[in-house]
């Protein structure tokens, strides 16, 4: 396959999550590509950016650098994240929230030279997203993943409460993870990170008490929980499985 332009701006190449397709980008030229998440894909995502070749470059650290939009304009204010490869490689999106479940993303592939390549978008081990959460059932351990590192990789669930209560979370994580309790949907808005935050480690185990020590969270409240890697850099990310569970404490 020689080089080329793959897809337009206005018509781009439709990749199937989970099918490597092949593709080629020109010279300082781009080629681009969607893709569309599942009804239940809500996680992290990967690039595998396979059997890649590339001639006339001129960079020697990078080969092919991609950028994930969250709109078919491809322009800069929908810009989610951006990474790069000299040889094949795989790349992780997204690392700050998870992609959302059933939407479409746009892909764009610049050249530093005349490049081909295989493309595979396929999911990550993180779950959930802030516009799709995990679904918890009070007292009924979840199995779940997390995959990441500090700064970035988390993974996202909910539960409801029943009676006005102190709840307690209780995972059986080997690796270092952290909590932090939400009482938004938009997992921005923390309960109050001195009563509700995990101390981070292994074998996470949390009683949420609400805004004080003792004043337990609301009854029949939606409530928002993220887990978080702790490795230091995105070379240390890893993938986490473990059960967690959140039952009131009266249970």
């Amino acid at each position: 396959m020689s080089a080329g332009i793959y897809g337009s701006a206005a018509s781009p190449v439709e990749l199937t999550v989970g099918t490597a397709k092949s593709g080629s980008v020109a010279y300082a030229s781009n080629s681009f590509y969607k893709f569309t998440t599942s009804s239940t894909g809500a996680g992290n995502y990967k690039l595998v950016v396979g059997s890649l070749s590339i001639t006339d470059s001129w960079s020697s650290s990078n080969s092919v650098l991609a950028y994930l939009y969250s709109s078919s304009s491809y322009s800069d204010s929908y810009l989610l994240e951006y990474d790069s490869c000299l040889v094949s490689c795989t790349m992780v999106f997204d690392y700050e929230d998870n992609l959302h479940a059933n939407t479409t993303y746009y892909l764009k592939i610049y050249g530093y030279g005349n490049a081909t390549y295989s493309l595979t978008v396929s999911e990550g081990s993180s779950e959930g997203s802030t516009s799709n959460p995990v679904e918890l059932t009070l007292g009924t351990a979840h199995s779940g993943t997390v995959e990441g590192y500090y700064w970035g990789g988390q993974s996202y669930y909910k539960f409801t409460t029943s009676g006005a209560d102190n709840y307690t979370l209780t995972m059986n994580n080997s690796a270092s993870l952290d909590c932090s309790l939400y009482s938004d949907s938009g997992f921005t808005a923390l309960v109050s990170s001195s009563y509700n935050n995990c101390t981070a480690g292994a074998n996470l185990s949390k009683t949420f008490t609400g805004t004080s020590s003792s004043a337990g969270l609301s009854a029949n409240t939606a409530y928002y929980l993220k887990i978080e890697p702790q490795a230091s850099s995105i070379a240390e990310a890893s993938t986490t499985t473990y059960n967690i569970t959140v039952a009131a404490e009266g249970n």
